[in-house]
């Protein structure tokens, strides 16, 4: 029998090699094939633990894994010469690079079209574990942290809890890609109460999407700048924000029913700034916004957009105002406040083959009443009118007002 080590040695291995295991006092051995003990899927029996002290079994990488697809990249300093995994592959045909993969401390690429990475969890499991972890945690299927701790200034290096692009490819014209869909799924019915901006949760509500500040710390945190923004980098949104036709209940965009798209509370506006530049600061400034500062729903209005009119009606639907719309208008009206000694008024801006005239038009047995002081009670009307006379017309028939001046009309 040859020595040992004396063998020719193999290319690689094929995983049906045959190895000899021996317990450590040499007192029994196994026979197994070198598929079993590496590069073979690894399985192991959960120990029904969670912490190393107690008796847990913890697998620990120091340096990089790579999953899946992810084995195809080779891992090396230089970003272009590391491209031989299909998603370095794409990126390195763009104007930024194959970075990705570079910069992954861990990663898992699909290699046939399905999940490259699932998280999940679950409060029973929580619950069932509070025994011994000491506490119920929170059951969260990924968990992300980006920490910005660079106190440098100047610096290039931003935090980012979780990035993701969908990326769409020339000829892919069919189906849409999303940079992030989140589902809600309800399975338990409807929640127990409604969700409004004065009590945003409530027993078994289902939520596609919150957004909160301070990570639940109790001290040391302040107010985040913005909870959605919207930036180009370097191409724009078409449209900010999308509801579908039956996105919201109550409503499938075709019927009379109604449904909030957005729900806000007392005093929250929405603004639109200006591209002034304040202090430094561009777009500082709020150059017109729109608020509601009613305090109970008696007190209400509601504005709405009915067939050619804007409808201002009470709470309860009640109109109490309208500006009706027309097809062709040619002379335009314009209401003006005054400033000082200037009366407030109301102007029509005549237009091409338009009427210069201003209608007031009362329902039928109606009365014009206009509020204003009696002069001269009881006097005879003057021979001549100085100032003119006014022009009405009523129901048809033309009518002359004299116009007086103070004197006339006895101061």
């Amino acid at each position: 029998m040859p020595a040992f080590n004396s063998y020719p040695l193999a290319g690689d291995i094929c995983g049906t090699e045959v190895l000899v295991v021996a317990s450590p006092d040499g007192t029994q051995t196994l026979n197994a094939t070198a598929s079993q003990i590496a590069g073979a899927p690894a399985a192991t029996k959960a120990s029904g633990q969670f912490y190393a002290d107690a008796g847990a079994r913890i697998s620990r990488y120091a340096d990089r894994v790579f999953a899946g697809a992810a084995t195809d990249y080779a891992g090396l300093r230089d970003r272009e010469n590391g491209s031989q995994d299909w998603l370095s592959g794409i990126m390195a045909t763009t104007s930024i690079g194959p970075w990705a993969m570079q910069n992954a401390q861990m990663a898992a690429l699909s290699r046939f079209g399905t999940t490259g990475f699932v998280g999940a969890s679950r409060t029973s499991d929580a619950q069932n574990a509070s025994s011994f972890l000491g506490y119920i945690p929170s059951s969260i299927g990924v968990a992300a942290w980006g920490v910005a701790d660079e106190t440098a200034e100047p610096t290039t290096t931003t935090a980012y809890a979780f990035y993701g692009e969908a990326w769409r490819l020339p000829g892919v014209d069919y189906q849409p890609s999303f940079g992030m869909e989140l589902e809600a799924v309800n399975l338990g019915g409807l929640a127990v109460g409604l969700s409004n901006p004065y009590a945003p949760n409530v027993g078994g509500g289902v939520y596609g999407m919150q957004i909160g500040a301070g990570g639940g710390q109790t001290t040391g945190t302040s107010d985040a700048a913005a909870g959605i923004v919207f930036v180009s980098n370097p191409n724009a949104f078409q449209t900010g924000i999308v509801f579908g036709a039956t996105a919201l209940t109550g409503t499938d965009g075709r019927d009379g029913g109604y449904a909030a798209a957005v729900a806000m509370s007392r005093n929250q506006a929405i603004e639109w700034h200006t591209a002034e530049t304040v202090s430094g600061t561009a777009g500082a400034n709020a150059g017109a916004f729109i608020r509601s500062t009613v305090s109970t729903r008696a007190d209400g209005m509601r504005q709405e957009f009915v067939d050619n009119c804007v409808l201002f009606s009470n709470i309860s639907g009640n109109p109490v105002f309208g500006v009706q719309n027309s097809a062709s208008p040619t002379n335009i009206l314009t209401v003006q406040a005054g400033s000082g000694e200037q009366a407030a008024g109301i102007y029509v801006q005549e237009g091409n083959g338009g009427s210069g005239n201003l209608g007031l038009y009362p329902a039928n047995g109606g009365e014009l009443q206009i509020a204003s002081p009696v002069s001269n009670t009881g006097a005879a009307l003057p021979a001549s009118v100085e100032g003119g006379f006014l022009h009405i017309n009523v129901n048809g028939s033309d009518f002359r007002i004299p116009l007086l001046t103070p004197a006339q009309a006895g101061g």
